[in-house]
Order: C-alpha cells, then structure tokens, then sequence
C-alpha cells in the first residue's frame, strides 16, 4: 500500500516506457497514458516536453507540466501529478492560467484522492475549485486510477 500524501519518489528510467521519471506515480501515469494509446482514447503523449516561461523578472517564471497529451480529435491536453501542493506549485498554476488561459483551459490535475475527507485534500480542493477554478472532471482521481487498472497493466508499481 502506498503513503496517501504523495507519490512514492523512486525516480529512475523504466524500461517499459524508455523514459527517466521522477516518481512510481509517474511512471505508471505514463504506463496508463500508453493504455490509453493502445485504446485509442488518445493519439500520443510526451513527458515534460514543454514549458511555460511568465513574463516576470523575478521569482516562479517557469511551468512545465508533466505531460502534453494529444486527444484523439488532435487536441492538446496538460496533465500535472500532485501528491501534494506547497507554495511554489500553487504559484506555478496560478501564473499558469493567468498567463496561459487557453492553454490552462486544456488542464488536467492527477490527485490522489479528489474526494477523500481530510483538511490536506480539503485544502487541494478548495485551491483548485476555489481558487482556480477548476471544473471537477479535469480534476483526475490516481487511486481511481489505480484501483481500476493497476491491475491490468503490465509493471505497474
């Protein structure tokens, strides 16, 4: 069973996607992004191949999303893994959407339990509903994830 506050940090290269990763949870979000390819809900998607520089002389200028996914209907998508939130990630994805409006439109946010009762996911929540405004269904579940596949797809961790 994994901790509940963040995504396990066994950065390293796996084999089975050819990529380094810095975390088990990204390493199975790219397992189930290849799942999703192998389905065809998806066209193809790439690992931290983009970043966001803000307008500012100092401070949080740079956001690079864990992964560009490419819809089906040739649409870019953002996905970001948050096993927790501190200050600079708030800051990063609110100059995000400041900045980058369309492009924050296209956001996706993998938690690990969107709807879990306690004040640490309370106050991811709120952050993202609240003060980013987040719709719920851009807001993804990782144990949901997890509990549904994990199973059936190969070297999950």
């Amino acid at each position: 069973m994994r901790k509940r506050g963040g995504p396990d940090t066994k950065g390293g290269l796996r084999s089975d996607i050819g990529i380094y990763v810095r975390s088990s949870w990204e390493a199975n979000i790219c397992r189930y992004l290849n799942w999703l390819k192998e389905k065809k809900e998806i066209k193809s998607w790439k690992y931290e191949s983009i970043t966001f520089e803000f307008p500012l002389k100092k401070g949080t200028r740079f956001y690079t999303p864990d992964f560009q996914v490419l819809d089906k209907d040739n649409s870019t998508a953002y996905w970001e893994i948050k096993g927790w939130m501190d200050a600079k990630s708030k800051t990063q994805l609110k100059r995000f959407k400041r900045y980058y409006p369309e492009e924050f439109k296209k956001f996706k946010i993998i938690i690990y339990d969107p709807f879990a009762r306690d004040k640490a996911n309370g106050e991811i929540m709120a952050f993202l509903l609240d003060k980013l405004e987040m719709k719920i269904n851009d807001i993804l579940s990782y144990k949901e994830i997890n509990n549904k596949l994990g199973a059936l797809i190969l070297k999950w961790e």
